[in-house]
């Protein structure tokens, strides 16, 4: 390998680093804030000598980045991607891990719940959509509106039952 090959698989800036793994700066900041990646090495850097240099990043960073991508395109939710990288960081490929699986299966779970509750919410707005207005009620106003009620039923006003 030569000299420019090693330096450059271990100093990815920031925009780089970002290109490499499929993320934004802002999302790798933000992972780092919230403790998902490690504290990036910093660059010293004369032009920016405040910021205490620029991020530098290396391919096990890149790496886990990506892996932090492709978790996120599947909608784990960060603390499932933090369990993930746990079990990494202490036994390698989580996948080996039999944790992976239930956490999958979980998340299987969840989606399945979100489908049902959106098909239900299909059908609530379909109904909406179709059902007919009757034409001798009286004028539509925010005080008898009932065109986002579920049911064909209007409820009553304040103070017509008393």
């Amino acid at each position: 390998m030569s000299k420019a090959q090693v330096s450059r698989s271990e100093n990815y800036s920031i925009g780089e680093a970002a290109r490499a793994s499929g993320l934004t700066a802002k999302a790798i900041r933000y992972y780092e804030q919230i403790g998902l990646i490690p504290k990036a090495r910093r660059r010293n850097s004369e032009a920016t000598p405040h910021t205490g240099g620029d991020r530098v990043y290396n391919e096990e960073d890149i790496g886990r980045l990506s892996f932090i991508r492709h978790a996120r395109l599947v909608d784990l939710g960060l603390a499932d991607i933090r369990e993930l990288l746990k079990i990494a960081d202490a036994a390698g490929c989580p996948s080996e891990h039999p944790a992976y699986a239930d956490l999958l299966r979980r998340h299987i779970r969840s989606i399945d719940a979100r489908i049902n509750h959106l098909v239900g919410l299909r059908s609530m707005v379909h109904k909406l959509l179709t059902r007919n207005r009757d034409a001798s009620s009286e004028r539509c106003s925010w005080h008898t509106c009932g065109c986002m009620q579920p049911s064909m039923t209007r409820s009553v006003p304040r103070g017509q039952n008393d």
